[in-house]
């Protein structure tokens, strides 16, 4: 019986030490824009619609990966009609992203009511608050791992060996 322990626990410290010097490899990817939108409104600037463009345009050049956009939509708490601001916006920024050829059922929306705590405020006093934020991530057939490797691919962090 004392002979069957020490075996298990040979087998246990052998496949532990062959895992740990494995060397781990991880990296993140993806492509992000941030939207500052004048109080009340509701329309995205030509100027943000590029900067979603030109995000867009990279994440299409992730091989063999479908592109995943999460959208935070908010509306900062002092803003008229928050509940309104924050669904126009999620639907104006959906159907441009649409245009941009991301698929529908890739589109993941969340509404934000921004308070003072998550808002950050100039040297003037005067608030900066993103209204809109567009995240854009691959999604792989298993693991998007094999990306961190790609020369095609530029990772937001590198990898971890």
């Amino acid at each position: 019986m004392i002979e069957n322990r020490k075996f298990k626990l040979s087998v246990f410290l052998i496949s532990a030490f062959a895992f740990l010097s494995v060397p781990a490899v991880a990296c993140t990817i993806g492509e992000e824009v941030q939207a500052e939108l004048p109080f009340n409104a509701t329309d995205i600037s030509n100027r943000d619609r590029l900067a979603i463009a030109d995000i867009v345009i990279e994440a299409k050049k992730w091989p063999d990966a479908e592109i995943q956009a999460v959208v935070i939509a908010g509306a900062y708490k002092r803003e008229q009609n928050v509940e309104r601001l924050k669904e126009i916006r999620a639907e104006n920024v959906k159907a441009y992203l649409r245009e941009l050829g991301i698929k529908d059922d890739n589109i993941l929306i969340d509404r934000k009511t921004f308070t003072d705590e998550m808002v950050a405020r100039n040297s003037d006093g005067a608030l900066t608050v993103h209204q809109v934020v567009v995240e854009l991530t691959p999604i792989c057939k298993g693991s998007c791992a094999w990306l961190c490797g790609d020369s095609r691919v530029t990772p937001k962090t590198r990898a971890i060996r």
